[in-house]
């Protein structure tokens, strides 16, 4: 793939190229790429490009597909039929391990839950609701762990004998050498440490060990896991895995989203933050992300040394880097 020749003209910003940077619009993936945009696919969301340059995954309609960059053909990777309707309209961008051999995604899943109770019984019987989460399911290209290559990454977790609670996962990202994954839970950053023979030796389930390292929903803003209102809808790594940029809605009362990029050897602390969504970044210094305007939602590029920024895509959102 052709590395753009677009260049900033701002001093403040690095005097490099601007790569590949596929985007969405109307319901539609596109690629901007020297200075010019061209369609991709059709009816797709959240587009997320191989780290082999090979494919691109995207959503349509909560579901996984793979577009073959170089044939242009499309693959249905999930039948995940029960999609809630109750949770954020976020899709949430798939994420590609360093060998391009397997994608994680996000899927709002709707749960009947049934309550009994012990010592009080209900006065009209079983007590009968259901609640939406996010799951991360993931796929495997080559050696697929079921006959369709999908099966349950981060699912949800029941307790009680009389309760029913549901842990909602979402927005896994891998790190740029396939051994982190971070990811949202109610309203929290955590962070999985895999063992990587486990996944490209090829066995059918991974191992991991998976710890909160950041209480991200009890910050200002919202407290966690209340309808969903704080979570973190998008992670992304710095090339050299040293910064992590989480978009987060923990402001949606306002209708705002907020970009925090911390420090991965300390999460506590923030590096820089600004209003906008879905950031991904070019290089360890410049990000690509989401702002909203009056005329709607545009991509900006924006420096974390020097905090400039430039309109980079008009009428446009969920930027994805090219690799």
């Amino acid at each position: 793939m052709l590395i753009a020749g677009w260049v900033l003209c701002t001093s403040a910003f690095h005097q490099s190229a601007i790569p590949p940077i596929f985007f969405g619009r109307n319901d539609s993936v596109y690629l901007f790429s020297q200075g010019k945009e061209s369609l991709v696919v059709k009816h797709a969301t959240a587009p997320a490009p191989s780290p082999d340059g090979k494919q691109l995954a995207f959503l349509r309609e909560g579901n996984l597909y793979l577009w073959d960059l170089a044939k242009g053909t499309t693959k249905r990777c999930s039948e995940l039929t029960e999609r809630a309707t109750d949770l954020p309209s976020h899709d949430v961008t798939p994420s590609w391990d360093d060998k391009s051999r397997f994608v994680l995604f996000s899927h709002a899943d709707r749960y009947s839950v049934t309550r009994r109770g012990i010592d009080v019984k209900p006065m009209f019987g079983e007590e009968k609701s259901s609640r939406s989460i996010w799951n991360v399911y993931w796929y495997w290209l080559s050696k697929p762990p079921t006959k369709s290559g999908l099966s349950l990454f981060l699912g949800n977790s029941t307790s009680g004998s009389s309760s029913f609670s549901l842990a909602s996962s979402l927005a896994a990202a891998f790190s740029p050498d396939g051994r982190r994954v971070a990811f949202c839970r109610n309203g929290d950053l955590w962070m999985a440490s895999l063992e990587p023979s486990s996944i490209h030796g090829g066995i059918k389930e991974a191992s991991w060990d998976e710890a909160r390292v950041l209480a991200s929903g009890t910050l200002e803003g919202g407290t966690r896991a209340t309808n969903e209102t704080s979570m973190i809808f998008r992670i992304s790594w710095s090339p050299d895995g040293k910064l992590l940029a989480l978009s987060s809605d923990r402001y949606g009362a306002s209708g705002s989203s907020e970009v925090m990029i911390l420090k991965t050897d300390h999460l506590s602390e923030k590096a820089a933050s600004f209003s906008g969504s879905d950031a991904s970044f070019i290089d360890g210094d410049r990000v690509v992300y989401t702002k909203a305007s009056s005329r709607g939602q545009d991509v900006w590029v924006r420096s974390l040394d020097s905090g400039e920024e430039k309109l980079l895509i008009s009428h446009a959102s969920d930027p994805a880097v090219a690799k």
